[in-house]
């Protein structure tokens, strides 16, 4: 899956999934994309970075005492077993 930012006629940005470039281009060509604001089907590509769903997401980075970092709002090193 690749994301694409987009933008349509009326300057709406909005960003939306796709299975291929191709799969892009396909429904970009049959008016097939919608902007969600306005429902204006003339949408172009924004310039963009990237971005690939590769499945897998990355592991947590370590906190400063070595276990995984406390996004959860809970420290870890308070949890673990002395």
């Amino acid at each position: 899956m690749i994301v694409f930012d987009l933008r349509c006629e009326r300057g709406h940005a909005f960003e939306e999934w796709f299975a291929s470039r191709a799969e892009y281009d396909a429904k970009a060509a049959a008016a097939a994309i919608a902007c969600p604001t306005c429902g204006d089907v003339h949408v172009t590509r924004s310039l963009s970075a990237p971005r690939i769903n590769g499945g897998a997401s990355a592991p947590a980075p370590a906190g400063p005492c070595g276990l995984p970092a406390c996004a959860g709002g809970t420290c870890q090193a308070a949890m673990a077993p002395r």
